[in-house]
């Protein structure tokens, strides 16, 4: 009966995992949609016949991939640009491939200060960057005059989506695979003066100036 059961299992799994289907995620819910998309299993997708039709495509910097039937119309017919959309079967194999081609990779890590083993590894692997933006670089961000100071290693992209790197002379950037490899002590690295404490330290500083000035 065990073994029974154990087949019918089995034949559930390969019928929903298919070596002819197509990837199906979201990088919201699952990064690896984005950065790893070869670990995925590919799904069946309902009512094909004679293969499956794959799609991948980025929508403001996040990667969907799944199948062709899935998408409207307007969307199907629009997605032949090897920038934002792409339709393939799975042997074509856009949907199982980093994409864009030309997306950023840069070295990824954060520490707690310039002695950590992200501010000296910088031989290490560079890696797809999770959010997708046309011409995004590289970074390296220097925090360290704050006692909660880091150091931080990532694409450009995902450190200004968490408030860090917006203006010039916070943080040092670069164009190219894995550019952000710098050692922690380069005099092209700035000390980054967009860290909460010093937000906190600038905005005492302007009340304090605003209170002198009613005063007199």
């Amino acid at each position: 009966m065990k073994l029974y059961l154990l087949l019918i299992a089995s034949l559930c799994f390969l019928t929903y995992i298919s070596c002819d289907g197509c990837i199906q995620c979201n990088s919201k819910t699952e990064p690896r949609c984005a950065t790893d998309p070869l670990s995925l299993f590919t799904k069946n997708c309902s009512e094909s016949i004679g293969g499956s039709e794959c799609f991948v495509r980025v929508l403001d910097g996040v990667t969907i991939r799944g199948c062709a039937k899935d998408l409207t119309n307007a969307t199907k017919a629009a997605c032949n640009n090897e920038l934002e959309c792409q339709i393939c079967t799975y042997t074509e194999g856009c949907n199982r491939q980093m994409f864009p081609s030309s997306r950023a990779q840069c070295l990824q890590c954060s520490g707690n200060s310039t002695s950590s083993p992200c501010a000296s590894q910088v031989y290490d692997h560079a890696s797809i960057c999770p959010i997708y933006k046309l011409g995004d670089l590289c970074y390296i961000r220097n925090s360290n005059r704050t006692a909660d100071g880091s150091f931080q290693r990532g694409c450009l992209s995902t450190a200004q989506a968490n408030k860090q790197c917006i203006k010039d002379g916070n943080c040092f950037t670069c164009t190219g695979r894995g550019c952000n490899f710098l050692q922690a002590n380069d005099t092209l690295i700035p000390l980054a003066r967009d860290s909460s404490a010093q937000l906190m330290l600038s905005m005492s500083l302007l009340l304090m100036g605003l209170l002198t000035a009613w005063m007199l």
